[in-house]
């Protein structure tokens, strides 16, 4: 059932709107919502989240939507794992390290945005898994809470950042992509097998 969330900018306060439309239960491949928890705990009756929604105020931020919801309706899950891509490490190629706590589980050099279709720092976190539908992204697709902030609309719909597999694994390093990450599919599927949703996912430069 798709319920739309009620968002408010206090516990009880003033409802919040979005310029996208109301805050939907599900996303549209009608899988649940994934939210991050930043103040509440289970038995709370309100809780402080990070929504994977587009900043209303400006839509040149890649992320960073929060707000006041009743968690009655959603399931508490802790996750340790960990998503860090650093868009120019020390070596100046775009990496991607995946962690479970404080044990490092893989790592490899990635295809990010082009110039003139950067892929954006942010702070954000795993919202959905599908398989890929063609070989140019590869065997899966994982999608992030936040967007481009070059594109207002992509693909007909909301220009959400993605890590996902490449057919072109031998130019990782490169800057060639629309915003997305790519990477090899060998890793995209271990992260995707591994990585619960909710992972947190940082993009440094």
């Amino acid at each position: 059932m798709r319920d739309v969330v009620p968002v408010f900018d206090a516990p009880g306060g003033t409802r919040l709107e979005f310029k996208d439309g109301d805050f939907w239960s599900y996303t549209y491949r009608e899988n649940p919502i994934v939210v991050r928890v930043l103040q509440g705990s289970p038995g709370d009756e309100w809780v402080y989240v990070d929504l994977p929604m587009r900043p209303w105020d400006n839509l040149k931020r890649p992320n960073g939507v929060r707000g006041w919801i009743r968690p009655d309706n959603f399931n508490w899950q802790t996750v340790n794992h960990h998503v860090q891509i650093d868009l120019s490490d020390a070596n100046g190629n775009p990496r991607v390290d995946f962690w479970n706590g404080d044990t490092w589980i893989t790592g490899t050099y990635a295809i990010i945005g082009k110039p003139s279709t950067f892929t954006p720092v942010m702070d954000a976190f795993l919202l959905e898994k599908f398989p890929g539908y063609n070989e140019v992204v590869g065997t899966h697709i994982l999608m992030l809470s936040g967007f481009s902030t070059v594109y207002e609309t992509f693909g007909g719909g909301l220009p959400r950042i993605a890590m996902h597999g490449t057919h072109i694994p031998g130019r990782v390093g490169e800057k060639l992509s629309n915003g997305c990450i790519r990477i090899p599919n060998n890793i995209i599927e271990l992260i995707e097998t591994q990585a619960p949703l909710g992972t947190r996912v940082n993009i440094i430069a």
